[in-house]
């Protein structure tokens, strides 16, 4: 042996250091005798490591645990598991993969790998040595300086070198290549490569060569093993061998487990005869893979079929689905296709479970296939088509498809049927899972009565048998239903935790389905805490999800979408998305949802159109009980009677936040301070901040004068600053009135929906008489007060028409436009040109443009105005211009300039923000940046470094996933994470 200084001092020097050369040129040898102060973990890379799990559990060794079920979502799993095993190292950790050239493009380990480069903090080092390079893009680390090549040019050993090892220079006749020298060295020949292993082994003892090709075949062995197989001068011969670098060498990621080294690997002729003892051996010992690599060789698929259920027990989804590969089709059961049926279900690959299991239904339709096939139609298809397969199966008192069925029942809203299906269920149960399954569909029931205390002690229970029977899924369903309960009890906090248990799991497990149900049921507590932008990034994290997936589930996020648009005002957003989110329920008749999207559409059109509203809540009501469509009639109406009855459902329910919220209308309809007192109170134990804000403007409109105005504007600065701009504008209007000044008797709204009002209150669509009026009006502010022609301003609305039409027809128009904003409000006729005169109309957009740009200015000048310049430009931004006219070309050129100038608004707060410590209010303005520009990748990395600054590591890791993500989409190579996180010496 000699030492490389030269080569051992690169090994350290940036975050990622690559050592691709072909076999035999020293590659371990250079990194077993290179020295280092820091804790090490290493892994030799075999064939069976291509796939994240076993991958994930090497690197992992004693320091954590890695759970053994896994999800669709490979990459994201990748990057929690990355996160996990980070966490777990020491943060100078030296992380080295030896003969990386096994892994494959499109293997989940590779993800695993890359997510590795790219989180490792910047004391960390990782070391990947192979034959070839890793597969994947190294081309942003080697721009930023982070990446170390080592090649096999620089392996190769010096004249010098090569004279110190072999004795004599033979640099000439062997290129330096390390093995040839070091068997030139050992023969003093420089025959073939082939012949000088034949000969080295040949020189070996016949007890050390017969166990070299015993050892041959198999990827890894053990002293055991080898004795097992009649080679007892195994525990001898081994170290041995290994010391001596002849052929073996350990396996550092398992202790007690050697190999053979390449070299040896590609001339050692394998004995044959030893897989079916091995196979034996490796079961008894608990090593199913193994044992199935070996039933393999034999082309044994029963022996395989038999240890199908123990694979996946013990190494998860993945190891299964490489044991099925090896069975030919020809040669599967249907207790094979099953097996790799749930191995993709526990995936999250619905097309491909069902595809397996209706293979498996050939021999009949078991229970088991039944619940499962059905669980996959509840999440994807609906709850209807669920039923179907249930309601099919001849075993009709299996544990587990009663409860499937009972959720079905659930989710069409027959809760008299999913307690029947759900207590028959718990009746037979037997096992852990079965019993978890069954309190989990019962506890949601007696949420839906009202029963919070039986609710309480179902989940209690279930959880307990789930964690029990191993049940990762279970685990996830109930901790996420948990925090959904907490959500309608108004107990946001208690949510959070909840979702803050089970997210993790959900990303280490890669199941995004159920991810996406943790963030949405995560979203809706943030938006409960009035946190609406964190709240949209859930939202849209977990509607993006179910649509991909083509659930059902959609409907969810959608509805409470429409929710934060409706509270930031972006009216056009929230009327699709609410509309979407009917339509997507209704076609698969999901009660709950299609209740929740009349209610939000009742609320939406209450202020517009009244009588659209009452049909909305109506339609609610006629499909169960709701708080919320109580109270909008209660509004409407002024109907103090709905408010009581909205009252005492939400006594019944436990719902803290509908009686708060009807405790606010009546004070409002019976001008009762007293109420407004209670309501002001319970808000601030549930710890919403919006519903504070809409107390307080009530508040500030009852007690009226400086006082009120005081409270209103104080209202109107905390709901600026959540980002809900309707609350934000009542108040304001309320503080005016208070002051006693007007608003300006008419005022053009077109951020994020047309709207006209009049005094403060917004003119029903019915008094427009024509549509071409209102596009006449929208075409003239998109011209900023520019003049039009007659003739084209007639061509832009009537394009296919005779000119001498559309000349009669752009006076009705016209004529009607000016009646509906009334004589000399703004429309100007010169001549032959139209123009509109926005010093005489006030138009929000032009108001946010002059805010906005006065604001960027005065921060430009680090002027003191600017922070209140910009916040207010920012608060005026209620979505983009014009939203509901997507199409037309004549409004793209302003809503393109309105709505960059907003992203620079935001992007400067957010600087700002960051600069003054203000995490958290940094985050927000990075979300509202990427909810209008996903991919600009200044916000995300803005808003990974912020959340780690903020002590929120867990989800900076996922926000930096969704960057990755987004990046990939663009072909962009993503930068590493650069956030820095506490960690153990």
């Amino acid at each position: 042996m000699i030492r490389r200084p030269r080569l051992e001092g690169l090994l350290c020097a940036t975050r990622l250091t690559t050592l691709v050369a072909p076999a035999g040129y020293g590659k371990t040898t250079l990194l077993t005798q290179a020295h280092t102060d820091r804790p090490v973990v290493w892994h030799t890379c075999q064939e069976g490591h291509r796939l994240l799990q076993p991958m994930a559990l090497a690197l992992a060794a004693d320091r954590t645990s890695v759970p053994a079920v896994s999800g669709e979502d490979e990459a994201g799993r990748a990057h929690a598991v990355a996160g996990l095993l980070i966490d777990a190292w020491p943060s100078d950790v030296l992380v080295v993969l030896d003969d990386i050239q096994v892994l494959r493009q499109g293997d989940s380990a590779v993800q695993l790998l890359e997510a590795l480069c790219l989180q490792l903090p910047a004391s960390a080092r990782l070391v990947l040595s192979g034959r070839a390079l890793p597969p994947f893009s190294l081309r942003r680390l080697k721009v930023d300086g982070e990446l170390t090549e080592i090649t096999a040019s620089q392996l190769a050993f010096s004249v010098e070198e090569t004279t110190v090892v072999a004795g004599h220079d033979v640099h000439e006749r062997t290129g330096g290549w390390p093995i040839a020298v070091r068997l030139v060295a050992e023969t003093g020949t420089v025959e073939e490569l082939a012949d000088l292993v034949d000969e080295v082994v040949g020189r070996e003892p016949e007890q050390t060569r017969s166990l070299l090709r015993t050892a041959a075949a198999f990827d890894r062995f053990t002293t055991d093993l080898l004795v097992e197989l009649g080679h007892s001068g195994a525990p001898a011969i081994l170290p041995d061998l290994a010391r001596r670098g002849l052929f073996v060498e350990h396996v550092r990621a398992e202790p007690g487990w050697f190999t053979l080294v390449p070299l040896a690997r590609e001339y050692v002729e394998p004995a044959i005869g030893v897989h079916r003892t091995a196979a034996r051996w490796f079961t008894s010992r608990g090593e199913y893979v193994r044992a199935v690599d070996s039933l393999a060789a034999l082309e044994d698929w029963p022996g395989i079929t038999a240890l199908l259920d123990d694979v996946l027990r013990t190494k998860g989804a993945d190891a299964v689905l490489a044991a099925t590969g090896l069975v030919p089709d020809d040669q599967r059961t249907a207790e094979v296709w099953q097996l790799e049926g749930v191995a993709h279900q526990l995936r999250g690959e619905w097309r491909q479970a069902a595809d397996r299991f209706t293979k498996a239904t050939e021999d009949g339709l078991t229970a088991e296939l039944a619940w499962r096939m059905a669980w996959i139609q509840h999440l994807r298809g609906g709850p209807e088509d669920a039923l179907k397969i249930c309601d099919d199966c001849a075993d009709s008192s299996d544990p587990m498809l009663l409860s499937t069925a009972a959720s079905a029942h659930w989710a069409l809203g027959d809760l008299e049927a999913a307690e029947a299906k759900a207590t028959q269920a718990l009746e037979t149960a037997t096992t852990d899972c079965a019993i978890g399954t069954a309190h989990t569909v019962l506890a949601m029931v007696a949420a839906a009565q009202g029963k919070r205390d039986e609710l309480t002690e179902h989940y209690d229970i279930a959880l307990d048998h789930a964690q029990k029977a191993g049940d990762v899924l279970g685990v996830i369903r109930i901790r996420s239903n948990r925090a959904s309960h907490h959500v309608e009890a108004g107990e946001h906090r208690a949510a959070l935790r909840e979702i803050e248990e089970m997210l993790p799991l959900a990303d280490v497990t890669g199941f995004a389905t159920y991810r996406a149900i943790g963030l949405h049921n995560r979203g809706e507590a943030l938006l409960g805490l009035g946190r609406l932008d964190e709240a949209a990034a859930d939202f849209h994290a977990a509607q993006k999800v179910f649509e991909s997936a083509g659930s059902w589930l959609a409907a969810a996020p959608l509805v409470y979408l429409g929710e934060v648009h409706r509270k930031r005002g972006d009216r056009a957003l929230a009327g699709y998305a609410l509309h979407e989110a009917l339509r997507l329920a209704s076609a698969k008749n999901t009660v709950p949802h299609m209740i929740l999207a009349h209610v939000g559409l009742a609320e939406l059109f209450s202020d517009d159109d009244p009588d659209l509203a009452r049909e909305h809540a109506r339609k609610a009501l006629e499909l169960g009980e709701s708080v919320a469509a109580l109270l909008v009639l209660g509004w409407l109406d002024h109907d103090k009677a709905r408010c009581q009855e909205a009252a005492e459902i939400a006594t019944r329910r436990g719902d803290r936040a509908g009686f708060a919220r009807a405790l606010r209308l009546r004070g409002v309809l019976e001008r009762d301070p007293v109420l407004l007192d209670q309501a002001l109170a319970l808000w601030r134990e549930i710890g919403n901040p919006l519903g504070e804000v809409r107390v307080r403007t009530a508040q500030a409109m009852l007690i009226g004068g400086a006082a009120g105005e005081q409270l209103a504007s104080e209202a109107r600065r905390q709901a600026a600053d959540l980002g809900a701009r309707v609350l934000a504008e009542a108040a304001a209007s309320v503080a005016e009135t208070c002051r006693k000044e007007s608003r300006p008797e008419l005022f053009i709204q077109t951020l994020g929906g047309f709207r006209v009002l009049r005094d403060g209150d917004p003119l029903p669509p019915a008094a427009w008489q024509s549509r071409k009026a209102r596009d006449l009006v929208k075409i003239l502010i998109a011209r900023r007060g520019r003049p039009i022609t007659r003739e084209a301003l007639g061509n832009l609305l009537w394009p296919d028409e005779e000119p001498e039409k559309v000349a009669n027809r752009l006076a009705v128009a016209l004529s009607t436009a000016r009646s509906v904003l009334r004589a000399g409000t703004g429309i100007v006729a010169e001549g032959d040109a139209i123009r509109l005169d926005p010093d005489v109309l006030p138009v929000d957009v032009v108001a946010f443009l002059a805010d906005a740009r006065a604001g960027l200015a005065a921060a430009q000048r680090n002027s003191s105005e600017a922070q209140s310049l910009l916040a207010a430009a920012e608060s005026a931004y209620h979505g983009d211009f014009l939203e509901e006219d997507p199409y037309e070309d004549w409004a793209g050129r302003l809503r393109e300039e309105a709505r960059l100038i907003y992203l620079q608004v935001v992007a400067v707060l957010a600087a700002r923000a960051e600069s003054g410590g203000e995490y958290a209010l940094a985050s927000r303005y990075c979300l509202r940046v990427l909810e209008r520009d996903p991919y600009d990748e200044p916000a995300h990395l803005m808003l990974v470094r912020v959340l780690a600054a903020g002590g929120s590591h867990g989800e900076a890791r996922r926000c930096y996933q969704t960057y990755v993500t987004r990046m990939r989409e663009i072909e962009v190579d993503p930068r590493p994470f650069t956030a820095s996180t506490p960690r153990r010496a």
